[in-house]
C-alpha cells in the first residue's frame, strides 16, 4: 500500500462520514417516564417535587453509528483485460475498502460481473 492510496482513502473516508447518515441508535437522550438510564440532572427536581415530575429517564433515541452494506461490482470482461484497466479497478476498490474501514461505515463486498 503506497502513500497515494493511503491519502486517497483518508480523503474518501472524510467524505463518507459527511455523506452517509448515522443509522444505528446508540446514544441516550430525552426525558421519559421509563428508560434505561437516569438523567442525573432531573433527580433533584424529581425529589423536590414530591416525586411528581417523574420524567427522569434517558432512552436510546439519538443515532450516531453508521451501519451500511455496500457492494462493489467489478467488470472482468475481455475489454477490461485488453486495456489493462484491472489494475485501476483493484486500486480503486482498495481505496474504497480502506476508506470504509477508517470511517467504520459497515460491510463491504466485491463481486465480479
Amino acid at each position: 500500500m503506497d502513500n497515494e492510496t493511503r491519502n486517497l482513502s483518508t480523503q474518501l473516508s472524510e467524505e463518507l462520514k459527511s455523506v452517509l447518515e448515522a443509522t444505528k441508535i446508540s446514544q441516550f437522550k430525552g426525558d421519559y417516564k421509563s428508560g434505561k438510564r437516569l438523567n442525573m440532572k432531573k433527580i433533584i427536581p424529581f425529589i423536590a417535587s414530591n416525586f411528581r415530575k417523574d420524567k427522569i429517564w434517558l432512552r436510546r433515541t439519538q443515532p450516531n453509528n453508521r451501519n451500511y452494506q455496500i457492494m462493489i461490482a467489478i467488470d472482468d470482461s475481455l475489454s477490461m483485460q485488453e486495456n489493462d484497466y484491472g489494475y485501476f479497478a483493484l486500486k480503486s476498490s482498495i481505496v474504497l475498502g480502506l476508506a470504509m474501514a477508517k470511517s467504520e461505515v459497515g460491510q463491504l463486498s466485491v463481486v465480479a460481473i
